[in-house]
């Protein structure tokens, strides 16, 4: 009972009740109303990145990072660009669309909220143009064909990925996800216009679990359009998952790779994303 009282306090405190949260998006479209897309607007990765400190191995952090990395490069529609937000500066390719964000916010707890609050901050001064935000994890892979999707349909709102794969590095399996969004953090590309004014920051502001961003897209009048293919990898098991952190990851594993591609299925799966186990393990 007392922790149930505490929580509701909290959600009263933080604005999350229901209806905070209705007054926060009927207050944003009075402010923003709905904008019409322009005909160029870019596709935004906003990464945050685990400190070398907090890293298991910071080696595999930046081999993780390159292969994400490379499959921005490799999208059919060049229009993207990408801000990492971290303590230390990895390795990047010698690429102008790739932007690295130094921070010296702590690491000595989890960081990413803050790290995700800073890339929003950083970005709305940066960009004063209409774009299509998207946090990333920094250890999954894009489908070559998702920015040249979501910029020629243009829709003004934004876009789910909700079909994807689960990838299961240490038994080498491919498992096909209805529903992506529920497993990974990579999986909405959300429309912001920063062309005249910063007021889209607060509509990110709330995107805090990647489970809850479609329902708070709906909430603010501005639903998400399903990707319609299997457009990112998740992948698992390579020692540096928050999701394995927290000691959660082997049960999920041992649940899906029972329904897993079969071997010729899965290498062409990985072939359709430009890459083979030999890039990933």
């Amino acid at each position: 009972m007392l922790s149930t009282i505490l929580k509701s306090l909290d959600n009263i405190r933080f604005g999350k009740t229901d209806f905070q949260m209705q007054m926060k998006a009927r207050a944003f479209n009075r402010r923003v109303g709905t904008p019409a897309p322009s005909d160029t607007p870019l596709v935004i990765f906003a990464m945050p990145l685990v400190s070398r400190r907090r890293s298991e191995d910071w080696d595999r952090v930046q081999a993780n990072l390159a292969t994400t990395l490379a499959s921005f490069m490799a999208q059919s529609d060049p229009n993207w660009t990408v801000y990492i937000c971290g303590q230390d500066r990895p390795a990047l390719p010698d690429d102008d669309r790739v932007h690295f964000i130094e921070t010296n916010i702590s690491d000595k707890f989890y960081d990413k909220g803050n790290k995700r609050r800073a890339l929003i901050s950083h970005i709305a001064g940066d960009l004063k143009r209409d774009d299509y935000y998207m946090q990333f994890d920094a250890d999954d892979i894009l489908h070559p064909k998702f920015v040249e999707h979501v910029l020629a349909d243009n829709n003004g709102r934004g876009y789910l990925i909700d079909t994807g794969y689960f990838i299961a590095l240490a038994e080498q399996r491919v498992v096909a996800l209805d529903n992506f969004n529920a497993f990974c953090g990579s999986c909405a590309a959300v429309y912001v216009d920063f062309r005249t004014h910063k007021t889209y920051t607060k509509f990110l502001s709330q995107h805090r679990s990647h489970t809850q961003i479609a329902a708070y897209c709906t909430l603010y009048e501005r639903p998400l359009s399903a990707v319609p293919f299997k457009a990112a990898l998740y992948l698992t098991g390579h020692g540096e998952n928050m999701y394995g952190r927290r000691g959660l990851l082997s049960d999920r594993t041992k649940t899906l790779v029972e329904v897993a591609l079969s071997e010729d299925d899965a290498k062409a799966t990985l072939k359709e994303f430009g890459v083979s186990w030999v890039d990933l393990v």
